[in-house]
């Protein structure tokens, strides 16, 4: 299975025209103004879906669909969205009380039409017919999303490597939020390649080879913080998505970061910001500088320094394995919301492309003493070639 730009564009956009479907549905069934927030094609494994499942407490509706392509689809909530969503279609009703039952048979009932007109915007697109099969409900304490289901025998291997058309809606008075995920086949998504031409396409194992390479990156990362502070680290999650340029400030949070930002040129080039809250910026602080606390300009030294090295780390495990040079930039200081840090990046980058490979990595402690958020995003023209080199075939 081959992968390009031109087909992930295709991909994203008609995961946003489903999703907009979807929401459309929502508004119509509930009387709940919906919008489509930011839509994502992330490749990752079934263990990272697992995790962020796992540690978002989510709730979800799950449907397979079989036919033209095969795959899920997964409708997921917070508890209280789905609280929320309950009480609009059923006043009064609780999903946690003793009606959970009829309460998980609404949240279904919704998920069958939003995931009903997603699932057609592609079969139209594709001009074939797809089937979906009867909706199944798992709570948080159940199994994860995308475990074998006897309704639709589909399933992936813990590691294998997977794309997930991720796309996140929102009620108009933010009162409700949910995620929509489709996950096809790798025969699937060979089928849409193809629909959509794939000249100059790459083997997915390229794009895989890379996603390996953001792992390592950041355990070692992960490794130089722990070397640094003497706090142990691991590393929670670490992806690569195809995101619209001006959806890339949308994925991040509105919460207060500190860090540093940093420009890297070479195979490939690009911007990269350090990231963390200011708990964890103070605490990292801290660690390094004791008893420093009321001198503001050491503790931002010393987030720059820690910046520094935690961008070094990652980005030399890319030089090795490219068998390039990547040099960085001295670290820039920020202290702003997520997406205000984020969004003058992305605007660089948006005057040469259209849309952004967004490689983002968290790394904490076992306590959550302290979080680390690596966000890179590399020109799309530099990672082709780096993904080039990548290719089996080179």
């Amino acid at each position: 299975m081959n992968l390009d730009v031109r087909s992930l564009r295709t991909f994203s956009r008609l995961a946003h025209s489903g999703a907009e479907k979807a929401a459309g549905s929502l508004t119509t069934l509930a009387g709940i103004d919906t919008y489509v927030n930011v839509t994502k094609v992330e490749l990752g494994t079934k263990t990272d879906v697992e995790n962020e499942f796992a540690e978002r407490d989510l709730v979800s509706v799950n449907i397979g669909f079989s036919g033209g392509l095969d795959g899920r689809t997964i409708l997921a909530f917070s508890p209280e969205s789905a609280e929320r969503l309950v009480d609009a279609l059923v006043p009064g009703m609780d999903p946690t009380s003793g009606d959970g039952e009829l309460a998980a048979s609404s949240l279904k009932e919704v998920a069958n039409i939003m995931l009903g007109g997603f699932i057609d915007g592609w079969a139209d697109y594709l001009d074939t017919s797809i089937d979906i099969t009867t909706p199944t409900y798992v709570d948080e304490d159940s199994g994860g999303p995308l475990e074998e289901v006897e309704t639709d025998g589909f399933e992936h291997r813990e590691d294998e490597r997977i794309l997930v058309f991720r796309n996140q809606l929102e009620a108009a008075d933010d009162a409700i939020g949910f995620d929509l995920y489709m996950v096809p086949t790798s025969q699937s998504i060979g089928t849409i390649v193809e629909a959509s031409g794939d000249d100059g396409a790459l083997p997915v194992e390229s794009f895989a080879a890379f996603s390996e390479m953001i792992c390592d990156g950041a355990n070692q990362a992960s490794d130089d913080i722990t070397a640094m502070t003497g706090i142990d680290t691991a590393v929670e999650v670490s992806r690569l998505s195809f995101v619209p340029i001006e959806g890339v400030p949308m994925s991040l949070t509105d919460g207060v970061r500190r860090g540093v930002v940093l420009e890297f040129t070479g195979t490939p080039s690009g911007y990269i910001a350090i990231l963390f809250d200011e708990p964890s910026a103070e605490n990292i602080a801290s660690s390094l500088l004791p008893g420093m606390e009321a001198d503001e300009a050491m503790r931002q030294s010393a987030i720059q320094e820690i910046g520094n090295i935690v961008t070094s780390g990652f980005l030399d495990g890319w030089a090795n394995a490219l068998e390039t040079t990547i040099e960085i930039s001295p670290p820039r200081h920020v202290h702003d919301i997520g997406s205000a840090i984020v969004d003058p990046l992305a605007t660089d980058l948006a005057q040469s492309q259209e849309y952004a490979f967004l490689i983002d990595s968290t790394i904490r402690t076992d306590d959550d003493e302290f979080t680390c958020d690596i966000y890179a995003l590399p020109d799309e023209n530099e990672l082709r070639k780096a993904l080039e080199q990548l290719s089996p075939a080179a």
